[in-house]
């Protein structure tokens, strides 16, 4: 049996691992201005380093949880990492929008492991009932390197959002490969079978629900930086501390997502939360005191983690079978879906922020009404 200084600290790098793909993910969308003016592009043009982060990231997701049969955790969770540091050096090293695109489906395809692979170890090593706080603060860990992030990317060069997770990742990734343990060497052996998985009517209904959400809210959320720059005319800080805002409040709701989880279910965890982010999402219709759009901002983040904990908790719920193939498809249908709604939203956002924030809301509220079908109570 391990031995709990051994749970400890597999779970730490985990969460360093959070930490290292989670400091740069919110602070690339503030810094979205920055980074045009220094290229001397539109920002709508710069935004393009969104989806090709997430889509490939999508992607990627797929690839970690069928090789958990074939390599052990220690190389399939430290070398994916440090391919994900070297190309945020390269990131910090770009001079052109093509280079920095180039850096980016890197980084999404090599960071796409850390999210599936933490969830598949979470769910062997530890009890039901305390797996609601650990995915919170592993989850919530991100919010916190997203803090760090935007700090830094309101008052240095953008670049060191490169710079910083690349020294990151490359201790995480040495770190776990000459961690003494055994676990690290375990090959995980259960098949992973996505359509299988897609057999199963609930896991289908699911991951529908799933995508949907995730398309809603990364096609509100992904354009902030350019909304805060063209609706309220706000400088490169006063963003960053927009952006802090989201974090502490996302952060928060991890914690609180975990608690709800555990000790009032997760259906609840996840009404919860897609109420308060749909009704603060439909409310950026109107223009509003900067404090006031503020605690928006706040509770939108609070929402959308809330439920984000309630949904991941109920994947590691699933028997063993299914949990490789569900955590992979968890992370790759949502960044796919979000990638792909922020396309979408791009064609409507730049004719009114407002009102396509106010319709994506509604939908988001609409979309509640199958949770209590797919999640049981």
């Amino acid at each position: 049996m391990l031995k709990v200084n051994e749970k400890t600290l597999i779970y730490t790098f985990l969460c360093l691992g959070c930490i290292t793909i989670s400091f740069n993910v919110a602070a690339i969308a503030a810094a979205i201005p920055a980074i045009s003016l220094e290229l001397r592009l539109s920002d709508f043009l710069v935004s393009k380093i969104i989806p090709y982060y997430m889509v490939p990231y999508g992607i990627g997701a797929l690839f970690y949880a069928p090789l958990t049969r074939r390599f052990s955790y220690r190389w399939v969770l430290s070398l994916p990492i440090l391919l994900y540091a070297l190309a945020c050096f390269y990131g910090a090293s770009i001079h052109s929008l093509d280079q920095l695109l180039t850096g980016r489906i890197a980084m999404g395809i090599c960071g796409a492991s850390t999210i599936p692979l933490g969830l598949i170890v979470i769910g062997q090593l530890f009890e039901k009932n305390v797996r609601g706080r650990l995915v919170g603060f592993f989850f919530g860990c991100s919010f916190f390197a997203s803090i760090a992030g935007i700090v830094v990317a309101g008052i240095a060069d953008w670049r060191l959002l490169f710079f910083i997770p690349g020294m990151i990742g490359t201790f995480t990734a040495i770190g776990l490969f000459f961690l003494k343990t055994k676990l690290l060497d375990h090959v995980y052996g259960v098949e992973v079978n996505y359509l299988e998985s897609f057999r199963h009517q609930r896991i289908r209904e699911l991951f529908v629900f799933i995508f949907a959400i995730s398309f809603f809210y990364h096609g509100v959320h992904k354009w902030f930086g350019i909304y805060l720059d063209r609706i309220y005319g706000l400088d490169k800080l006063t963003i960053s501390i927009f952006f802090i805002l989201m974090s502490i409040g996302g952060a928060a709701g991890q914690l609180i997502g975990g608690q709800i989880s555990d000790k009032k279910g997760r259906l609840s965890a996840c009404m919860i939360g897609i109420f308060l982010l749909s009704f603060s999402t439909m409310l950026l219709v109107g223009k509003y005191p900067l404090v006031v759009l503020g605690a928006l901002f706040v509770f939108l983040a609070m929402g959308w983690t809330i439920g984000h904990n309630g949904i991941s908790t109920v994947l590691t719920d699933f028997e063993e079978k299914h949990r490789p193939a569900m955590a992979s498809l968890n992370s790759s249908v949502r960044f796919v879906s979000g990638g792909i709604g922020f396309f979408v939203s791009s064609f409507f956002v730049e004719k009114s922020f407002g009102l396509t924030f106010f319709i994506i809301g509604l939908l988001m509220f609409c979309s509640s009404r199958f949770l209590r079908k797919i999640i049981p109570a």
